[in-house]
């Protein structure tokens, strides 16, 4: 299915004047409310189809984002890459069951810990809400070796190569040997899989395509599942996450060949948002949701190249040069122009993350103090770096979603010295 876009001037009139309105004269980072709703309702389709749903935090780093989605999909698993967010969530949404969606350097699995005994009374417990991603053997031996001297047990998870080739386990020997591993030990404990594979919706056809793609994921899949099964008995089965899916490729677990009875629980947050990054024909369906919205500093008719007066005013008589561009507040983010419609990087001045230049068409009435618009490409980095997130819905400004604090943990500051030679201003 697709949807035609909402896209239009008039639309993003009504979001200029809704942050005008609020007095959002500054680079603003906009998630559309019922844009948003309309994505997760799509989503959910599949998902109530049999699946668990976890909730990429990277993804909508907003604790008031994350709750909105916890609540609306009725889910309380979120998946953290990041050890300072994974502090964060774990004191913000105590709740909240997570699954680490990489493997974490051993000193960082130690100063979670740590940060968590210093914690008073933490509603939060780690035996029964944490998962811990470990892609080798080499790494499962570190984490039994720290399990051990802390005298804690770890839930461990899994994570297994099924086509995308980004790490993980890869053939069924160390696969083997770490299921003996766990089996032995008191202090580490199977708690599931994760086969990301992202890569199947951009196989080509001359390589088979997104279908044959996802049936070999599957297969792969279901042989470390055999192996499970085989060293631990059928029964434990109905304790583990089988984790996989992503933002481009979870519209294909809508099949009656999905192996619904394989994976049990599908993890995605991008799809809500959509960036550029995933326009792609599996969310055709999916609507923008987020934008940076930022002022229009200065109009600039005939622009030139400093120094070529001459050259300039050539390039503009055989259309080489815009006849209008603007200079807009900040810039050079991770992000595409898309209102106004025409508008484009210029290339006379490369980028800025001051005032960064944009052709314009030069017909076009924008002026100063009027909104350009941007999509991201991605969320994860984008959305941290405006502050507040501007929630808007029928045409107003709603509310304001704070992001995730980045402050390093504490056992991470105490390990950095200072200078003795500097004084304090």
């Amino acid at each position: 299915m697709t949807t035609s876009s909402p896209l239009t001037e008039s639309y993003f009139h009504k979001v200029s004047q809704a942050l005008s309105d609020a007095g959002a004269h500054r680079p603003t980072l906009v998630v559309d409310k019922k844009h948003l709703d309309h994505n997760l309702e799509s989503l959910m389709r599949i998902i109530n189809q049999g699946f668990d749903y976890r909730i990429v935090a990277k993804s909508l780093p907003s604790v008031p984002m994350l709750e909105y989605i916890m609540r609306r999909s009725g889910s309380q698993r979120l998946m953290s890459f990041h050890l300072p967010f994974l502090l964060h969530v774990a004191e913000h949404l105590p709740t909240a069951e997570i699954l680490l969606g990489k493997p974490m350097p051993v000193e960082s699995v130690r100063q979670f810990y740590q940060w968590h005994k210093q914690q008073q009374d933490s509603l939060f417990k780690p035996q029964q809400q944490l998962q811990w991603l470990v892609d080798s053997n080499d790494r499962l031996q570190q984490y039994r070796a720290l399990a051990e001297e802390l005298n804690i047990v770890l839930n461990i998870n899994l994570e297994i190569d099924i086509g995308l080739h980004r790490g993980g386990f890869d053939n069924a020997d160390e696969f083997s040997q770490a299921l003996k591993t766990l089996k032995s030990s008191d202090y580490i404990q199977l708690s599931g899989l994760m086969g990301y594979e992202a890569h199947i919706s951009k196989i080509p056809a001359l390589m088979g395509g997104h279908k044959k793609a996802f049936k070999d994921a599957m297969a792969t899949y279901q042989g470390y599942v055999n192996q499970i099964v085989t060293e631990f008995g059928e029964q434990i089965l109905a304790d583990l996450t089988l984790n996989t899916g992503g933002s481009s490729t979870y519209p294909l677990y809508d099949s009656p060949d999905s192996m619904k009875g394989l994976i049990n629980e599908i993890a995605t947050a991008s799809a809500l948002v959509k960036p550029t990054d995933f326009d792609v024909f599996t969310l055709d369906h999916h609507i923008p949701a987020a934008f940076i919205a930022t002022p229009v500093l200065k109009i600039v008719h005939d622009p030139e190249f400093p120094g070529a007066k001459g050259l300039s005013k050539l390039l503009h008589k055989v259309g080489l040069l815009p006849r209008k561009a603007c200079f807009i507040y900040g810039g050079n983010w991770l992000a595409k122009p898309c209102y106004p419609f025409e508008a484009k990087r210029s290339n006379i001045l490369g980028h800025s993350s001051n005032q960064e230049m944009y052709e314009l068409h030069k017909d076009n009435p924008i002026a100063m103090d009027d909104f350009m618009f941007f999509r991201p490409t991605q969320s994860e980095a984008v959305f941290l770096q405006f502050g507040e997130i501007a929630i808007y819905d029928d045409g107003k400004i709603i509310d304001w979603w704070p992001v995730f604090e980045q402050e390093r943990p504490s056992a991470e500051k105490n390990t950095i010295k200072k200078s003795p030679e500097i004084s304090p201003r």
